[in-house]
C-alpha cells in the first residue's frame, strides 16, 4: 500500500491519462520530494542571463523565490511531471516560442482538471519565459507595469527554472533522456531535446 487513498491513485492515474491525451511524450505521478530545488539555478536566469530576465511576473526577480518555492513545496505531496520531445533544431530556432506555448497551455490545463478532481489548490509550471512566448510584440508586462492583470491568465505559468527546480535531474529521476542545448549543439549530434512542465497536487488546503 502507497498510503493513499484508491481514490487519489485513480485520479493520478486519471491525470495522467489526460496529459497523454493531449499529445506530451509522457507523463508521470511522482512523490514531490523527488523535486530539487537549488538557488543557484535561479540566479542563472541573471548571470549569465536569460533574455526574459525581469520582462515578466512569471521570471525572476518577480516569480516566488526559490527559498520560498522550497517551502510551499512541502505542502504538496505529490506532482505530475510531463514533457514534449522536440528536435533540437527547434529548440534552436524561433519554433521554440510555440512548444514553449503548448507547453505554457498544457499545464494550465491539467491544472484545471487537477482542480475539478479535487486536487486542492494545484499548481501548474512550465518551461520558458511568459513574457518571450505569450507577449513578444508587448513594450512591458502588464502586470509589472502596473496596467491592469496578465493578458493571459488562463496559459501563462511560472518558469520552472526561475524558481529554481532541478529539471534535468528530475528527468534523469525519472528515466528520461535530456540533453543538454545551448546554441553550440549540433542536431545531427543531439538530435533530440525536451521541455517539461510540472503539475503540483496536493488534496489539502496549503498555508498561505
Amino acid at each position: 500500500m502507497n498510503g493513499r487513498s484508491p481514490m487519489t491513485n485513480k485520479s493520478e492515474e486519471a491525470l495522467r491519462q489526460l496529459a497523454l491525451g493531449m499529445g506530451v511524450s509522457d507523463a508521470r505521478v511522482i512523490d514531490s520530494r523527488r523535486i530539487r530545488v537549488e538557488n543557484e539555478l535561479a540566479r542563472i536566469c541573471k548571470d549569465p542571463g536569460c533574455p526574459g530576465y525581469g520582462q515578466g511576473a512569471n521570471c525572476p526577480p518577480h516569480v516566488m523565490k526559490p527559498e520560498t518555492f522550497r517551502q510551499t513545496l512541502e505542502a504538496y505531496p505529490r506532482a505530475l511531471v510531463f514533457k514534449f520531445d522536440v528536435p533540437t533544431e527547434v529548440l534552436l530556432g524561433e519554433e521554440r516560442f510555440e512548444v514553449s506555448r503548448l507547453v505554457h497551455e498544457t499545464a494550465a490545463a491539467l491544472e484545471r482538471h487537477a482542480l475539478s478532481c479535487g486536487f486542492t489548490a494545484a499548481r501548474g509550471l512550465a518551461a520558458g519565459s511568459c513574457k518571450r512566448i505569450f507577449c513578444p510584440d508587448k513594450p512591458a508586462c502588464r502586470v509589472l507595469a502596473g496596467n491592469g492583470e496578465c493578458r493571459h491568465p488562463d496559459a501563462a505559468r511560472p518558469s520552472i527554472s526561475g524558481l529554481g527546480i532541478h529539471f534535468f535531474e528530475l528527468s534523469q529521476t525519472v528515466g528520461w533522456p535530456i540533453h543538454k542545448i545551448t546554441g553550440d549543439s549540433q542536431p545531427d549530434e543531439v538530435p533530440m531535446g525536451l521541455l517539461a512542465g510540472i503539475v503540483l497536487l496536493t488534496r489539502e488546503t496549503p498555508e498561505t
